[in-house]
């Protein structure tokens, strides 16, 4: 049993190693054969790494296949071509990065760009200027957005729009970029030209308000008040005293209207339309202006010469009808009469006539509008007398036909003011200009024209170019 156990033993220990030596055998050929297997994976690999133009891939595969099995197949067709070619693009990188850097600093941005964008699209595994082009492609991106904000804020300071250029070189001036001096001295051109508007305003302003005050002061009321109201709605720096001045103009206003009613009134009486007269002057009364006591002075006259007129027409009536006429037919002669003479330029007898045949026959159709005519011809009557002797050289008769057209408040009295001024003036410059009290008189006649009528124009035929030149300078506020 032992000599048994021993020779099982002697056998065992010869197997053992037999078998692990045919282990090992088995594991070196797999090994082998994988590695084999890894190296043709590796160069097929690199191979299409060659093909697809990753060159730098290609050859640090291929320059490790050639470490490990020099020759390998054809490695040496495409180990020095792929490293050459990696090699240039790593050259090609510096290349593009020093040419957009030169670009750069030359302010060519758009080809700093180019080259900056060629030398990040090579296909590199170690890039040495990557983080450089990033850093200049950001700058340049900046550049760009500060140049065109910049253009931007110029065309609006050209445009005049000052605001808007302000807030975007206030940007560009902030940022600290590239065009921030220049934004800066667009900023200081803003700043003066506002400087120059706020003292053109200023003295527009201020030359607006005096005009205005002017025109109050010549009693132009109208026109003084669309000045202010203007300077008011502007907000000029004069609103306030613009403002105030609105009241009294309205109280100007009231009492020229107040005057001119009185003025319609007073000739209503002279032209003895005594009803409407009478009318005029009560509401004037009733309304409590400046004029109402002088008003009341004239109803009682008006009352009295209804009380003569109605005993006149009763005794006219009464001596007609006691000759045996018939008081109808004596109204149609008298119109007939009155008739030829408007014809004859005899007015006031026309009108004289005319009224008596409206007492004989209230209800005759043809005295009311010849009525109307003798009477506003008759009322103007002292101002073609005026004329007529003014162009007649007769100084002294126009003066006293203009001062009675006047007196008797006439329609047309900026006429009568302008050859009353004409006939003054004419004295002046036939002194030599030695009477200036006549200058004098003919100046407050052409202003207090200018104050009656604005619009009115005097005729260039009509008067010598002095007495014109005389107009001009007095109604225009310079001194004469």
């Amino acid at each position: 049993m032992t000599t048994w156990c021993k020779g099982r033993s002697r056998r065992t220990k010869l197997v053992g190693p037999i078998l692990l030596g045919l282990v090992a055998a088995v594991s070196l050929f797999a090994y082998a054969a994988s590695a084999q297997q890894s190296l043709e994976g590796r160069y097929q690999k690199a191979i299409q790494s060659y093909n697809e133009g990753k060159m730098e891939d290609a050859c640090d595969a291929l320059k490790q296949i050639e470490s490990e099995k020099p020759g390998y197949k054809d490695i040496h067709s495409y180990l020095t071509p792929a490293c050459d070619a990696a090699k240039a693009n790593y050259q090609q990188e510096e290349k593009l990065y020093k040419q957009g850097v030169d670009h750069f600093k030359q302010g060519q941005l758009d080809l700093a760009k180019q080259k900056f964008t060629q030398a990040r699209s090579l296909v590199l595994n170690r890039p040495k200027y990557r983080i450089e082009i990033d850093d200049y492609l950001k700058q340049i991106e900046a550049r760009a957005r500060e140049e065109n904000l910049y253009q931007q804020a110029v065309q609006q300071f050209n445009e005049g729009r000052d605001t808007e250029a302000a807030t975007q070189f206030g940007q560009i001036e902030q940022a600290k970029g590239a065009r921030a001096a220049d934004a800066h001295s667009y900023l200081l051109g803003i700043k003066k030209r506002q400087e120059v508007e706020t003292r053109k305003k200023t003295e527009s302003d201020q030359q607006a308000f005096d005009a205005a005050v002017k025109e109050f002061n010549d009693k132009h009321y109208p026109d003084a008040k669309t000045r202010f109201q203007d300077l008011i709605q502007k907000g000029s720096s004069h609103a306030a005293d613009a403002q105030s001045y609105l009241p009294r103009i309205e109280a100007a206003l009231r009492e020229e209207a107040d005057q001119q009613a009185f003025d319609e009134a007073v000739r209503a009486f002279n032209d003895k339309r005594y009803p409407d007269a009478k009318t005029r002057f009560q509401a004037l009364i009733q309304k409590g202006g400046a004029h109402a006591a002088e008003a009341q002075s004239y109803v009682p006259r008006i009352d009295a010469a209804l009380r003569d007129d109605a005993a006149a027409r009763e005794k006219t009536k009464k001596t007609i009808a006691d000759a045996g006429k018939d008081p109808r037919q004596v109204a149609q002669q008298l119109i007939e009469e009155a008739r030829a003479d408007i014809s004859g330029l005899q007015y006031a007898a026309a009108v004289d006539k005319l009224k008596t045949a409206e007492m004989l026959d209230p209800a005759n159709h043809e005295v009311p509008p010849l009525l109307k005519t003798a009477q506003e011809m008759a009322d103007q009557e002292p101002l073609r007398l005026g004329l007529e002797a003014y162009f007649a050289g007769k100084y002294d008769q126009a003066e006293q036909q203009f001062g009675a057209y006047l007196t008797a408040h006439g329609r047309k009295t900026a006429t009568a003011y302008f050859f009353r001024g004409a006939t003054r003036a004419s004295r002046y410059f036939l002194s030599g200009e030695q009477d200036t009290q006549q200058k004098d008189l003919a100046v407050a006649d052409f202003r207090a024209l200018k104050k009656d009528s604005r619009q009115f124009q005097p005729s260039k035929e009509l008067v010598s170019p002095k007495i014109l030149s005389l107009y001009s300078q007095s109604v225009g506020g310079g001194s004469p």
